[in-house]
């Protein structure tokens, strides 16, 4: 918040000495908390004042969910009166954006309880209950459901931008991208800040490789308030895809000033300051040479797909020295070299320390830190031990995915099956999504990830 802005005169605790308070009401309250850090200050002061963890369950739990604490907000929740129309509205907002444990279990996004829940609330004709109900039922994939409720809504709700978003959204579950951008582009604009359309429109985009776009979608996101976290974060990591680390930074402090404890904003701060500000060895001459030695290793000594390995050779290409000096564009303008292939030499040039579009004068760059050591790969029996050494370009998985398997630097399917599910999913914009395609893929080849 700028020095410029004023803080709202909201009452952050007058709710509690209300006998039924009203639930628009409360989100209102609930969207000034999180827009202004001194409102979460006075309601923590306040929640500190009875022991940060009050007796009572209900009002525990609802200042905890008006704080966005979703995880702190459920055990108290579950124990209040379930038939309290509020407690039930934030206990479905609890399932749907935060992670929850019932009966001693592992904490995980629960939206098919969210949409229970909310399909028995007092208030599901109003608009503000119906279209949460309508996002559970699609993070919950039941696009029956979601198109049989999408039917029977209210008709602010389905004439509406969240209408709009719902019909692109089964859009996109049918495979018909085309009818889902004209709707998110409709629901968008209705309503310019609606979140849903604008992070899947940015999704979309980012998924197809067309990163302006997708940058230009997530900047809009970032200047939303209350803020976006994730979609805040995507914006940075695109940004450092850019080389534009300055920006990438200025978003990750926007995330940290806003939750100054946030792991991931933390990680990719460093990260990217680590970038802009990278630090050369002094022995720059024993880097050039082991650099060079490098560059006049043939192309022909590492696995690539054979479309790579011919348009390469059709190009002249015979070392890695020839290679760098090329640029992505000249690259993509070669007849039959297409992103799947650029995303292949990227991979290769990146596990050598190297890049595209390098100048053979400049400082070699820092050596990367020795390689963990990993566990060797076991294939299933039956399956062909030469599917190891299967370049991940012939997979064809999506742009999006393909970016973040190249943090890990694998080139072969043997690579990338050393590695667990959690490891992956701890890659910048490695998701759910991302891992349910690679599985798939693997699975097709009769292998998968490492279990342990």
């Amino acid at each position: 918040m700028s020095a410029t802005e004023t803080v709202p005169d909201v009452d952050v605790w007058g709710w509690t000495q209300e006998t039924n308070p009203d639930l628009g009401g409360l989100l209102e309250t609930k969207k000034a908390i999180l827009i202004h850090a001194p409102l979460r200050q006075k309601l923590e002061e306040r929640l500190g004042e009875m022991g940060m963890e009050p007796d009572d369950d209900r009002l525990a739990g609802l200042s905890f969910w008006l704080l966005a604490q979703y995880h702190r907000a459920w055990p108290h929740l579950q124990k209040a009166d379930a038939k309290d129309a509020l407690v039930a509205f934030a206990q479905a907002e609890c399932c749907l954006k935060g992670s929850v444990a019932e009966n001693g279990g592992t904490p995980t996004r629960r939206p098919d309880l969210a949409a229970k829940l909310l399909e028995k609330h007092p208030g599901l004709s109003t608009p503000r209950v119906y279209a949460m109900y309508l996002d559970a039922l699609l993070f919950d994939n039941d696009t029956e459901a979601a198109r049989a409720a999408l039917d029977n809504a209210p008709g602010e709700i389905k004439n509406g931008p969240h209408g709009s978003y719902v019909e692109g959204r089964l859009a996109e579950e049918e495979g018909d991208y085309r009818a889902a951008k004209s709707h998110l582009l409709k629901a968008i604009e209705m309503d310019p800040g609606h979140r849903g359309a604008l992070l899947r429109l940015a999704y979309q985009h980012d998924l197809g490789g067309d990163d302006d776009e997708a940058l230009e979608y997530y900047k809009r996101l970032s200047g939303l308030r209350p803020l976006d976290v994730h979609a805040t974060l995507n914006y940075g990591v695109l940004l450092e895809d850019r080389e534009r680390f300055a920006d990438a930074l200025a978003q990750y402090r926007t995330v940290l000033r806003a939750f100054p404890n946030h792991s991931r904003a933390q990680a990719y701060y460093r990260d990217a300051h680590g970038s802009l500000n990278m630090i050369f060895d002094e022995d720059i001459e024993r880097r050039h040479d082991k650099r060079n030695q490098l560059l006049r290793i043939p192309i022909s000594d590492f696995e690539l797909s054979v479309r790579a390995r011919n348009c390469l050779s059709k190009m002249s290409i015979e070392t890695l020295g020839d290679l760098v000096i090329k640029t992505e564009a000249e690259l993509l303008a070669y007849k039959n070299f297409g992103e799947t292939s650029l995303s292949e030499i990227k991979v290769l040039l990146e596990s050598k320390g190297l890049r595209l579009g390098m100048d053979l004068n400049e400082d070699p760059i820092p050596e990367a830190p020795p390689k963990k050591e990993l566990p060797p790969v076991e294939v299933p029996p039956g399956v062909d031990p030469a599917v190891l050494t299967k370049v991940l370009a012939d997979l064809e998985l999506s742009v999006r995915c393909r970016k973040a398997l190249a943090q890990l630097k694998a080139v072969t399917v043997g690579d990338i099956m050393r590695h667990t599910e959690q490891e992956l999913l701890s890659l910048k914009n490695f998701g759910q999504t991302s891992l349910v395609e690679l599985k798939a893929r693997l699975s097709e080849f009769g292998v998968g990830l490492r279990q342990s």
